[in-house]
């Protein structure tokens, strides 16, 4: 290959280029005029210009002459061509692995389906069973706590808050769509078992107080302790021994001697013995209402009824007699608190009678100005 000097002026460093390839050729050696040559040399260099090809002008040949891209040129297209290439294969093989999925890959996209359904019906389910269990918190409120006088639960209570925005902040990693179905069957969760607790601990609450109660039903003194009319009542009396007027205690039921005087309630005896006026006489405790009752007069009192035994309604405590200052054979029955008041044992029976029943006792126990005790 053949080289020669482009310029031999001395603010120009001498450069060596190749001979120049003709960019036109002429047919019969025939050449055109040096301005046309140069305007057709000029607009071919220009569209190869536009192709990113460089070039340099000939003035003796009057023609541009295409320069050789050196070595660095070439390995920066080859470099800049390969990542494109790989750039846009990447992009291609995203764009397929999109369109088209494995059988492994819909088959799992097919079973989350089916699990994002299975936890929609979930959460209508526990929806369900809170709407259930907000029922029986209304009824608990309005019905049981009433009935057993028991003190309600606040609704500020009822209604606190569970969880807090960090307790639910692990399902962020999941889709929106089942992250949020995630979270709201994890708050769902976390309110029935505070609901379920809540209630809970109400119901065990309510069930010591209907025990208390019971308790206190049972030891109630509801029946009569002796099958007999009520002869003397409660209040100002003459004492048919001592022939003055006193405050009658209780209530005389006239009965044979040797009748069965029963417990009209659940009780432990407090005290047995003989003395006063009573004579023979029984004391039983109904610790759960806070009431004592007496049975005097007794003719006998059965071996088992000592201090501390407990007795249940109905059993036997002793047999009418007609001892102490009494007139005749009957029971004398009393009721007080725990201070040693007393009061009118006629109120406490109501609860075993018909009404008619009950204002016929009431009347009876109104008659008469004279006990027999």
């Amino acid at each position: 290959m053949r080289w020669r000097k482009l310029a031999d002026s001395p603010d120009m460093p001498a450069m060596e280029h190749p001979e120049p390839k003709p960019i036109l050729k002429y047919a019969s050696g025939a050449r055109p005029s040096n301005d046309i040559q140069v305007a057709l040399s000029r607009l071919t260099a220009t569209r190869n210009m536009q192709r990113g090809k460089r070039y340099y002008y000939d003035p003796e040949a009057c023609v541009f002459v295409e320069l050789e891209p050196s070595v660095r040129d070439r390995v920066v297209r080859f470099t800049a061509f390969t990542l494109l290439a790989l750039f846009l294969a990447s992009l291609f093989t995203l764009g397929l692995d999109r369109l088209f999925s494995t059988p492994q890959e819909l088959a799992l996209e097919s079973e989350n389906e089916a699990l994002r359904d299975h936890l929609t019906t979930i959460g209508e389910r526990m929806k369900a069973v809170q709407v259930e269990l907000a029922e029986l918190s209304e009824s608990d409120q309005e019905l049981y706590r009433s009935l057993l006088q028991a003190t309600p639960i606040s609704q500020d209570i009822r209604q606190a808050g569970v969880g807090g925005t960090d307790a639910y902040r692990a399902y962020t990693g999941f889709g929106r769509e089942t992250a949020t179905l995630l979270r709201e069957s994890a708050q769902t969760i976390d309110q029935l078992e505070r609901q379920i607790g809540l209630q809970g601990a109400s119901y065990r609450e309510l069930t010591v107080i209907a025990g208390e109660h019971k308790r206190q039903l049972e030891e109630m003194p509801a029946i009569l302790p002796a099958d007999g009319p009520v002869v003397s009542g409660y209040g100002m009396r003459r004492h048919p021994i001592l022939k003055i007027v006193r405050p009658h205690r209780g209530v005389d039921i006239l009965v044979p001697k040797g009748s069965d005087v029963v417990a009209p309630g659940d009780g432990v005896v407090k005290e047995t013995g003989r003395g006063g006026g009573l004579g023979k006489y029984v004391r039983l405790s109904h610790p759960s209402i806070g009431y004592v009752t007496t049975y005097a007069h007794l003719s006998e009192i059965p071996e088992g009824i000592r201090s501390g035994r407990r007795v249940k309604r109905g059993d036997l405590i002793g047999k009418s007699g007609n001892t102490g200052l009494s007139k005749a054979p009957h029971l004398h029955y009393e009721v007080r608190d725990d201070q040693g008041k007393p009061f009118n044992p006629v109120f406490f029976f109501a609860p075993s009678m018909t009404p008619a029943e009950y204002e016929k006792l009431l009347a009876e126990s109104q008659q008469g100005e004279v006990s027999l005790d």
